[in-house]
């Protein structure tokens, strides 16, 4: 054998050896994430970030947040520096270096101008803090799975005359500064919100994928109802939100949950829920009682609703 063949020889082995070498590093990093456990808990949704760029010893990000017309509060604050410490996270992974970067300065919108709400010093150039888990990561609460004790009140408030003005949702309900903080961080203005923001912005930063529509599942009333589907941990739940319109009558028909409940019975959801802000007449509690299924959260039960998120 020739000096050239054995040269050859050896480099086809030597190569042969270390393609075995990435194959099996990435098989056993392949097998290590097939058997890495996924968290249980549901993500909570990140707020969307309008503008990212570096300059100087500073990494600046800018997140579509309505601030409104008070100061960002503690809980909005720590909202937006843990998820912009996160979105760094993302870009130091897709290559970004940080070795020059000291600060993370954080943004929202105040009106149409962005406003600095915090900047976070960094523990060394380029190293990030810890993930704050508590803020990023939904708890095990689950307000559907709790909603016995919005339903549990067996009361119903005196029928208003059909002349009654109904204050519109954003007046009405009361929101603790985590709830508002979160739904602020999802582009959600409370002072501004509809029901059916307020309903969806509450699901959605509980960790719910919430889907428009829901297959076979149809209101055929006059009352105009937004239906959606949501699944959370396995969990298939049907929402209707029916909202009051000026003028309209301030007490949902009883027919709607009639048609509601066929529905349900057609698709069987695990659970089914129907939020308005009317008031509910006195027949939807025999309607729970029938079904187990059937929750009915009407005007004189939103604020309980709100509360049993339990957000923090």
């Amino acid at each position: 054998m020739t000096v050239v063949a054995i040269i050859v020889l050896v480099v086809i082995v030597i190569a042969m050896a270390a393609l075995l070498v990435i194959v099996v590093k990435s098989f056993g990093q392949s097998a290590q994430r097939s058997v890495a456990p996924e968290s249980p808990l549901p993500q909570r949704p990140a707020p969307l970030v309008t503008d990212f760029h570096v300059k100087g010893d500073t990494a600046r990000t800018l997140f579509a947040v309505p601030l409104g017309d008070a100061p960002a509060g503690d809980h909005l604050t720590d909202l937006l520096c843990a998820n912009a410490v996160e979105y760094v996270r993302t870009k130091k992974a897709d290559g970004l270096p940080l070795d020059g970067i000291h600060h993370i300065e954080v943004s929202a919108m105040r009106g149409d101008d962005p406003e600095v709400v915090c900047t976070i010093d960094l523990p060394d150039p380029g190293e990030l803090p810890d993930p704050r888990l508590n803020i990023l990561v939904e708890l095990e609460h689950d307000p559907i799975a709790h909603v016995a004790s919005v339903v549990a009140d067996t009361t119903v408030s005196t029928t208003p005359s059909a002349a009654e003005t109904l204050e519109p949702v954003a007046e009405f309900i009361e929101l603790s500064a985590p709830t508002e903080a979160h739904l602020r961080s999802i582009g959600l203005d409370p002072a501004e919100m509809s029901l059916d923001d307020l309903v969806v912005g509450l699901l959605r930063v509980s960790g719910y994928e919430v889907s428009v529509g829901r297959t076979g599942f149809s209101l055929s009333s006059d009352e105009k109802a937004s239906i959606y589907g949501l699944r959370r941990t396995g969990q298939n739940t049907v929402l209707a939100v029916i909202e009051h319109e000026a003028g309209s009558y301030p007490e949902l028909d009883e027919h709607i949950f009639s048609e509601f409940a066929v529905s349900v019975a057609q698709t069987n959801p695990d659970v089914a829920i129907l939020v308005t802000d009317k008031y509910g007449p006195y027949a939807m509690y025999e309607r729970e009682k029938r079904d187990n299924r059937l929750v009915f959260i009407t005007r004189e039960r939103l604020q309980a609703f709100v509360d049993s998120f339990g957000i923090t």
